[in-house]
């Protein structure tokens, strides 16, 4: 029992020392900690100087975060006075059809990072008895794709390939949850957007 409570120990206190490296004071993250957010939430809190915000701007981001990850199929959910991201599982045709008329696929990770100045939600899609997904159609100025998709396990030929097919550009679709209307999808993101600056 002593070697369990002496794990937690030297965890908790290699996360306070990972937290208070990262730009926040012992007393911001007892009260991040106090407020109910995750150790994970607080890591994501104080980096970037952003332990500079007032309390209630944290819990108020804390909540947008929620939410969001509430709503959309993703993961890793990032938020911050200039970008909204995240993460999700997708899978990639490429290549011609073989005789089966089967394309290779990639599949991985996607991880997005969108400007919320000048965010636009354009669109709405919603799934047809089993086809398509929930989803909503959004554009910004600025949207950063980065992928793994075990690209460099390809050949060149295949990661050229590949490459022509990965979405690109000033739109994204995002999708909801499960048994998450496409309606309240929309109103989060639009609450993300800033005027453009």
């Amino acid at each position: 029992m002593k070697t369990a409570s002496s794990i937690v120990l030297l965890a908790m206190a290699g996360f306070v020392a990972s937290v208070s490296a990262a730009d926040c004071q012992r007393e911001d993250i007892d009260h991040y900690l106090d407020r109910g957010f995750t150790p994970k939430q607080v890591l994501e809190l104080c980096r970037n100087g952003n332990a500079a915000r007032t309390p209630a701007q944290a819990d108020q981001q804390g909540r947008a975060l929620d939410t969001l990850s509430g709503l959309i199929e993703g993961q890793g959910f990032r938020l911050d006075e200039q970008y909204f991201g995240f993460s999700q599982t997708i899978c990639v045709a490429y290549d011609r059809p073989n005789y089966a008329q089967q394309r290779k696929k990639a599949c991985g990770m996607a991880h997005y990072q969108i400007a919320r100045a000048g965010l636009k939600v354009d669109q709405t899609r919603k799934k047809l008895l089993f086809w398509g997904r929930n989803e909503v159609l959004l554009s910004s100025p600025e949207i950063e794709r980065r992928y793994e998709l075990g690209q460099q396990a390809l050949s060149e030929r295949n990661q050229q390939q590949l490459q022509r097919e990965l979405p690109s550009g000033n739109e994204l679709s995002v999708p909801a949850r499960d048994g998450v209307s496409v309606s309240r999808l929309q109103q989060a993101l639009q609450a993300l957007a800033l005027p453009p600056g």
